[in-house]
Order: structure tokens, then sequence, then C-alpha cells
């Protein structure tokens, strides 16, 4: 049975200095602004969600975390919302060796001992801020075949409680699109059977909308209608992304956000937090 597992990566305040050198994309010079930006965002998606009862994932980077305690802890009482994490400070967990129209980019990955302290860090804030024992992970930028080649990864973040992440969001040249035929799988070959991958398939809608223009939100909008065609048609799970800063950007209302969640009711595609889903596949069903 097709499913869309629904995730944002909230990181604006982390993510700044890679978004204006990397992406080119103008943010807001003040760090109170910067800070809004998240905020802006809580609100908007809540509402949209709530309206629509629309279930999703948030994974959040520990440093936005303690700039928003209050703002998180609000979120956290809505129980259509699952909180997980997205590192301390948006640390890449492998190196990536982006390879596009734009040449060749190399983006370095953090050492081990980062990514131990990054990824304890955070669930340790989650814990005391929000009650939240840590199970879920997105790894920052993703990577082609996620982190099937680390197993020394993946033992830092089992030790760590992590039992579901995001980290297959590339394809073999770290670039987009991922194929839909690529679906969540466990660990199981590199010693870690408990660990499931859900991938994100298809366009993050970051690269997305640099490629088509940020204005064009109905051209963004239309591919995301044909992404729940497909995944309709062909039974499959389809792990969608997005970002705080990059849902609100050139669209304030979230109405991107908004018809999309609509579109995939009107076709009964059924809406999951990751961890639900993972409950469920860990059970056997549902898969």
């Amino acid at each position: 049975m097709a499913v869309l597992l629904f995730g944002y990566d909230v990181e604006a305040t982390s993510a700044l200095k890679q978004l204006e050198t990397e992406h080119g994309i103008q943010l807001p010079a003040s760090w109170d602004a910067i800070k809004m930006l998240t905020q802006i965002f809580l609100l908007k998606m809540e509402e949209v969600h709530t309206q629509l009862e629309a279930p999703c994932t948030l994974f959040i980077v520990g440093r936005v975390l303690e700039e928003n305690i209050d703002a998180f802890q609000k979120i956290n009482k809505n129980k259509l919302f699952e909180i997980q994490q997205h590192t301390y400070s948006h640390l890449r967990l492998k190196t990536v060796v982006q390879e596009n129209k734009d040449g060749i980019q190399v983006f370095p990955g953090g050492t081990l001992d980062e990514i131990k302290q990054e990824v304890n860090k955070t669930s340790e804030l989650m814990k005391k801020h929000l009650d939240v024992d840590c199970r879920g992970l997105t790894a920052p930028y993703a990577y082609y075949q996620g982190l099937s080649d680390r197993p020394d990864i993946l033992k830092i973040l089992h030790d760590a409680g992590i039992q579901y992440i995001r980290s297959y969001g590339r394809n073999e040249h770290d670039w987009q699109p991922v194929s839909f035929d690529i679906q969540p799988f466990w660990y199981k070959p590199q010693g870690f059977p408990e660990i499931l991958e859900f991938p994100f398939q298809g366009w993050l809608d970051v690269q997305w909308r640099e490629e088509h223009g940020w204005k064009n939100t109905e051209g963004y909008l239309n591919y995301l209608k044909s992404c729940v065609d497909l995944v309709i048609e062909k039974d499959l799970i389809w792990g969608y992304g997005s970002h705080d800063w990059s849902s609100i950007y050139e669209d304030p209302d979230m109405n991107i956000i908004k018809e999309f969640i609509r579109y995939a009711k009107d076709r009964n595609l059924p809406l999951k937090t990751y961890g639900e889903y993972y409950r469920l596949a860990s059970h056997g069903l549902h898969w």
C-alpha cells in the first residue's frame, strides 16, 4: 500500500552560512531575523497541518532547538507531530562529491568523533527540553546509497539509540533526483538489522526550486502532484523531504504544502510520521 511519509528539516539558523555560500539564498542579515524564520515556519506549519489533519515528522537541528525551546515545546504538545533530530550544527556525516551542470563540488563530512558528539548532544537536548527519546535522524545533505558503505557511522547511531534514518537522498552523481525504485531498507548486511533507512526520492524541494525558479510555485506543486500519482500507481513508499526556510521562501502562507496535502488526501494517499511507519515495519506490517 502506498504511503506518504512527510518530513521537514528544521535548520534555518545553523544552515545559514551553507545556504548563502552553497545555494546563493539571501536570507536576512540579522541573527534575530533568522531565528524568526523558524518561529514563523512553526506557526504556519502547525496551522496548515492541523487544519488538514496531516501528521509529519520534524527533524530538528540541536542548535535551533536551543534557540526556540518554547516554540518546540508548544509543537511537541500537538499529537500530529513527531520530533526527531538533524544533528546539532547541521554536520554532514559523509563527504559529498556533487556532480551536476555546475561541475563538481566537494562538501567534506565530519569526523567520527564530531558525529558522535553532535548526535549525542542533540539527543540529550531533546530529552531535557522536550522529554523525547530520540530514535530518528535525518543526515544533513544526504548521500548516495545512504550509509550503506559506512558501518562505522551506523555503529555510532546505533549506540546513540537511533533506529531509523533518512540519509539516502542523492543519486550516483551525488545529486538528484533519486529514483522512486529506491525503497526503505534495513541495514542488516552492515550488521544493524534494527536500523531502517528511509530514502527521500525524487527531488528535494530546495534543489527542484533552485533548478526551476523559486517563484515557480505552481510548477513545483504540479511536480509534487505527479509524484503522488506515481507512488499510488506503483504502490510505493515516498519519503518527502522539505525544510523550514524553503517551505516559506516565496510562499509565506505555505500554499504549496497546503495544496500538496489536499491532493494527496483527495487521492486517498495515507500520510504517516516516520516513527509510526517504523513501528509498523518493525512488526512486519504495512510493508
